[in-house]
């Protein structure tokens, strides 16, 4: 009887703090304690941004089960996947939600949803994995981390291909948020102009925004050598659509932002075709043995091919995993920061290692679109002579 009255007690207070899975592991006199790793996740699975909140969580799955297959007793980690709708105020609710049975690590994303509940989090003292573009948002911090490429290491590939290209008359077009403010009103724009550009068309547009005609028409009469787009998937689908009939996106004059690798899954071979796009080496040159491999397995598990993100969320798995092989069952918040922060293996994306303010190293450089498919850039010059 007893042992009945406490399992009815335990499956109440599951439902009533509306915990997941993840709760039935560890929770409960469970046994799951011992082996696994709380990780509460609060990103877009639905809404405007679920793009990014679902492809962190394919690569996040796909590490898992890879994790279960060749490292079998290990402690992997058990994600609680929590759907913040792409709305802020849901986001908090959710953290709120998910701190009922605090978790050892956090992970939030993207840009307004980590915004809603960084502070709360960095008082709690948990490490937190912070999926957003921002350049500075890990500076002089010390539980952030991020294993997503950003505008702190973006800007520089802008500006030496302005420069290569001797680019006199730039246009810029950018959804404007603050971290985009930061990035092309603080590091671009002066860094372009710094390096000789005479004028610049800068373009800013609201969030969400699907119809870029009249933008078009401003840089049809501005007339430039270099054009910079940035924004989120469905925008920068927009922003293609509306200059291509202008015949404004010629080979080479045309450089993207990251996102332009998922907007690539909507637009056509024709509509990529010559558009230059900073990406991480991983993505421009797939050819290595490791990431050939895991590429064949993402497609043949989801039946699509893996963008960045994905491969991102995957390694942020592998070194939540890691970590957790080096700290005792109960260790702090503080321990488990350090030992993140000493992160050195191997992963998809290359070496993951985290610099002073705890993002991912990460190299970049310039991808084109060729056919549909992205080459490097570096590697067509070449041939070309």
């Amino acid at each position: 009887m007893k042992r009945k009255t406490f399992l009815t007690l335990c499956t109440v207070a599951l439902v009533a703090t509306a915990l997941t899975t993840t709760a039935l592991l560890t929770g409960c006199g469970g046994t799951g304690e011992q082996h696994s790793v709380r990780v509460a996740a609060n990103l877009p699975l639905t809404g405007a941004l679920a793009t990014y909140g679902f492809a962190v969580r394919q690569g996040v799955e796909m590490a898992l089960a890879d994790l279960e297959t060749s490292r079998p007793g290990t402690r992997v980690p058990v994600f609680d996947w929590q759907d913040n709708q792409s709305d802020p105020q849901i986001a908090v609710s959710i953290m709120q939600q998910q701190y009922l049975n605090p978790p050892a690590v956090y992970v939030s994303g993207v840009k307004p949803q980590t915004m809603a509940i960084m502070d709360r989090i960095t008082t709690k003292g948990t490490p937190h994995f912070v999926w957003i573009f921002d350049a500075f948002i890990n500076k002089n911090s010390r539980n952030n981390f991020r294993t997503w490429v950003s505008y702190k290491i973006e800007p520089p590939v802008y500006i030496a291909y302005a420069q290569d290209l001797a680019a006199k008359r730039v246009a810029i077009i950018y959804v404007q948020l603050p971290h985009t403010v930061e990035e092309f009103e603080k590091i671009v724009t002066p860094g372009l102009q710094a390096r000789g550009v005479d004028a610049l068309l800068v373009e800013p547009f609201d969030f969400g925004r699907k119809d870029f005609k009249d933008t078009a028409v401003k840089v049809r009469a501005f007339g430039p050598d270099l054009i910079i787009l940035n924004g989120f998937q469905a925008e920068l689908v927009g922003m293609v659509r509306a200059l291509r009939p202008f015949d404004l996106i010629t080979d080479g004059n045309t450089l993207a932002t990251y996102d332009m690798l998922d907007a690539a899954e909507i637009l056509g071979a024709d509509e990529l075709e010559g558009i230059r796009v900073v990406a991480p080496v991983f993505v421009t040159r797939p050819d290595r043995p490791a990431v050939a491999a895991w590429r064949e397995r993402f497609e043949t598990t989801f039946g699509k091919e893996p963008r960045y993100t994905h491969a991102f969320g995957y390694d942020m798995a592998l070194i939540i995993h890691d970590a957790a092989q080096r700290l005792a069952t109960s260790a702090s918040g503080t321990e488990w920061i350090e030992a993140l922060r000493n992160t050195d293996i191997e992963g998809i994306t290359g070496p993951l290692r985290f610099d002073a303010d705890g993002d991912l190293l990460t190299p970049l450089e310039i991808g084109v679109f060729r056919g549909g498919r992205l080459v490097p850039l570096a590697e067509e010059a070449s041939v070309r002579g």
